[in-house]
């Protein structure tokens, strides 16, 4: 295999890890809620909260990313594909390598930023749910 694809792979490897990761997290995390005071559940839910609007400008410029990038990959039809495949029309293949690239990353890191995002939903719904219980 060629250098660039090893680099590719390794890059996303990394990042997959890091997916995981944060899900081993949220999972010990939503866990460790049994039994927390409202208090203490408020604090988890500001603390969420303020992750998550510290990454809203990545998160923005992720989800710009996955967007144009889909619309681009529509626009490459197989037969311009395979015509440049005839063509050895090689900057263009390794063009359209690299934006699949970056969109597979993208995608990537947009699954990460949403594991915050439901992370923060979990402990609004947990609050939400102690509060209603309180009330009784």
């Amino acid at each position: 295999m060629s250098t660039a694809v090893d680099q590719f792979r390794d890059n996303l490897k990394e990042r997959l890890s890091f997916v995981e990761t944060r899900l081993k997290a949220a999972k010990t995390s939503v866990q460790n809620l049994r039994g927390q005071t409202e208090k203490a559940l408020r604090e988890k839910l500001d603390e969420a909260h303020k992750k998550l609007q510290a990454q809203k400008e990545h998160m923005d410029q992720t989800r710009a990313n996955l967007k144009a990038l889909a619309q681009q990959k529509m626009a490459e039809t197989k037969e311009a594909v395979a015509e440049w495949k005839a063509k050895r029309e090689t900057r263009k293949l390794n063009d359209r390598a690299e934006r699949a690239e970056a969109y597979a990353a993208d995608a990537i890191d947009y699954a990460a930023a949403t594991i915050d995002e439901a992370e923060e939903a979990i402990f609004a719904a947990m609050l939400a749910r102690a509060e209603a219980e309180e009330a009784k």
